[in-house]
């Protein structure tokens, strides 16, 4: 009787902690559903959710940029900024202004290009051998070597002369290729907009073009294409190709070794979306960054199906996934309310939005620490407030200056 007795007590007690596993579970499931910030962060052993926690200074005159990147392995951020014709580099580590590169970027556009598509430098990445590549003005790639340089860097010497993909307007955004060794700038102000293919290998030579037209696969006239990013589990390149309303994902493949280096390989839809930056999370998943004040789509880049639209974030330019945290960001400078988006990689789910400033569309992350990295204009018409990020920590607001978020 008293071994049935504690029989029956054991078993009460299993069942007691399996009910509480599968009601804690589909508590963690109804909290994903409804978006809740909380759960997503505890998820991820984060105790609390992304604030802004600094702002860094940068000298010169005011503020005016595109792309921005991360270093890893080197603990550097970098941002491409015609304000000043350079190339600003920041430690990511201490979150501090360290110098910047000034070989001769165009600065501010102008011009028949106009003010967007006549400055740079634009697009920027660093290699994992340690080599600086920017995009320019007109239809410039620059290469630099940063092995030896040290602070404040100032007028350091290219590699080479820079490349020219013939542009009449600028080079804009660039991808690498690992596998192959191949940098891709795209050139979107021109009509039509192509890409260029170039080893990134010495002597650094063009392997060859894509023109983005209706002869090339499209039902639309391109109008523009954004950010390249290379899908290493596929070995294709994405690049956003975009329409007078909506665009596709051009998938790209590259073979150095065939006369006809790059092709179209397919198209993906992005319905009601004018594809503009990529980022590669778990699972193949892709975070598609909208033009025109659209929302956010995650795509399956296996498939190209939508997995899921976002609408609390519009707008995006750049977009980032942070391997420390297993979270995408997004930076949207839609007015009247700039912001920075932050949502669940794995399972695609908005997490929350944080007050940014003028001009946030660039934006990247620093995996060791957790900190995201967002330049931020001076106010203007359209966004006259900002978030007070600079001012916040002592810095004049006119200039600009680089918010640091973090948990």
């Amino acid at each position: 009787m008293k071994l049935r007795s504690v029989t029956l007590s054991l078993f009460s007690a299993l069942l007691l902690a399996l009910i509480l596993t599968i009601s804690a579970r589909s508590a963690r499931q109804r909290d994903y559903q409804d978006g809740d910030r909380s759960s997503n962060l505890r998820e991820h052993g984060l105790k609390s959710p992304v604030k802004l926690v600094g702002a860094i200074s940068v000298p010169g005159n005011r503020l005016r940029f595109d792309i921005s990147w991360v270093d890893e392995a080197r603990a550097r951020y970098y941002l491409a900024e015609s304000g000043n014709a350079a190339v600003d580099v920041f430690d990511a580590q201490k979150d501090r202004f360290l110098g910047r590169i000034t070989p001769g970027f165009k600065g501010l556009g102008g011009g028949a290009c106009g003010p967007i598509e006549g400055m740079g430098p634009s697009g920027i990445l660093v290699t994992p051998d340690n080599h600086l590549w920017v995009a320019d003005f007109p239809g410039k790639v620059w290469a630099f070597d940063l092995s030896k340089p040290q602070p404040p860097f100032g007028k350091l010497n290219p590699m080479a002369a820079p490349l020219s993909t013939g542009a009449s307007c600028r080079s804009d955004e660039i991808g690498y290729d690992p596998k192959d060794h191949v940098i891709v700038a795209g050139n979107p102000g021109d009509n039509p907009p192509f890409a260029t293919f170039i080893s990134s290998d010495p002597p650094f030579q063009v392997l060859g073009k894509i023109t983005f037209s209706t002869a090339a696969k499209f039902a639309f006239t391109a109008t523009g294409l954004e950010q390249p990013l290379w899908v290493p589990e596929l070995e294709r390149f994405f690049v956003p190709v975009q329409g007078e309303s909506q665009g596709v994902l051009a998938v790209l493949k590259v073979d150095k070794s065939a006369a006809q280096k790059v092709t179209i390989e397919k198209t993906y839809s992005t319905p009601s979306c004018n594809g503009s930056g990529l980022a590669l999370g778990p699972l193949r998943h892709l975070l598609v960054g909208c033009d025109d004040g659209k929302p956010l789509l995650i795509m399956n880049a296996q498939d190209g199906k939508i997995i899921k639209t976002i609408p609390q974030i519009h707008g995006s330019d750049e977009v980032w996934y942070n391997s420390g945290d297993r979270l995408f960001y997004a930076a949207s400078g839609a007015a009247p309310n700039p912001a920075l988006g932050v949502i669940d990689a794995e399972t695609s789910t908005f997490v929350q939005t944080i007050p940014s400033g003028p001009n946030a569309h660039s934006v990247a992350a620093f995996a060791k620490s957790n900190h995201i990295f967002v330049p931020i204009g001076a106010p203007n018409p359209k966004a006259p407030v900002n978030s007070n990020a600079c001012v916040k920590f002592g810095l004049p607001e006119s200039n600009g200056c680089i918010a640091v978020y973090g948990h």
